[in-house]
Formats: structure tokens, C-alpha cells, sequence
């Protein structure tokens, strides 16, 4: 049985991600949405919830078959990898804190990412 891998889901998946990965990027740190009532939320964090939400949700609701949906979602993982790799400060000294337990799951991150690209290869899928 063949099954037919629809490109557009793979390609708006990877732009949907991308628009994600920008909003990390550009967006300061120090702004923040005051909702009153002294709940203050940052709002790198607010658009960060709204995309992934986006991105899950066009994953439910655009569904052309499992397999486009599989391989749409591990391009996805793959560029917030990518990105987390090349734009995490690791060596900053002010974030001594963090740096070791983000490169260890940067690490196995990578190990996931691979994982499922070996099972698109390895079964012939695509």
C-alpha cells in the first residue's frame, strides 16, 4: 500500500514553525502584558504558547494522512531543534544556571530527531 505524502502540510508545517522560532528571536524579553490585579505575563512566553497551539492545532485539523502528519511534525522538531542549537546562548556567563541541563536535552533532542528521520529513511516512506 502507497501512500501518498501531500508536500503542502510538510511546507506550511515548516513556515508555521519558522514564524515560531522568529517570534523567539525578535521579540524582547522585557515586554510583558499586565492584565490587571498584579498578574503580569511575559509576552515571549504568551506567543510562544499561541504558536505551538497554532501549530498542534493545524496538525489535528488538516490531517491528509498519518504519515504526512508524522513527517510534518518531525520537520517541525527538527527546525526547533536546529534553531535551539544555533541560538541558545551556551556560553553566556550569565546563564551558568541553565546552560548544562539545556545542552542535555538539546542532546537528547538530537537523539529524537534522529530517531524518527531513521524511521522515515529506513522505511521508505518517503
Amino acid at each position: 500500500m502507497t501512500s501518498t505524502v501531500q508536500f503542502r502540510t510538510i511546507l506550511w508545517g515548516a513556515i508555521l514553525t519558522l514564524l515560531l522560532v522568529c517570534s523567539f528571536l525578535f521579540i524582547k524579553p522585557t515586554l510583558a502584558i499586565d492584565f490587571g490585579l498584579g498578574i503580569i505575563i511575559n509576552l515571549k512566553f504568551v506567543v510562544a504558547l499561541v504558536g505551538l497551539l497554532v501549530i498542534a492545532l493545524y496538525h489535528i485539523f488538516d490531517r491528509p494522512n498519518a504519515e504526512t502528519t508524522k513527517l510534518s511534525l518531525t520537520t517541525a522538531l527538527t527546525i526547533i531543534w536546529l534553531s535551539l542549537i544555533i541560538f541558545f546562548p551556551f556560553k553566556d556567563p550569565n546563564n551558568q544556571e541553565y546552560s548544562g541541563a539545556v545542552a542535555f536535552f538539546t542532546l537528547i533532542g538530537g537523539l529524537a530527531v534522529s530517531v524518527f528521520w531513521v524511521r522515515f529513511f529506513a522505511d521508505e516512506i518517503i
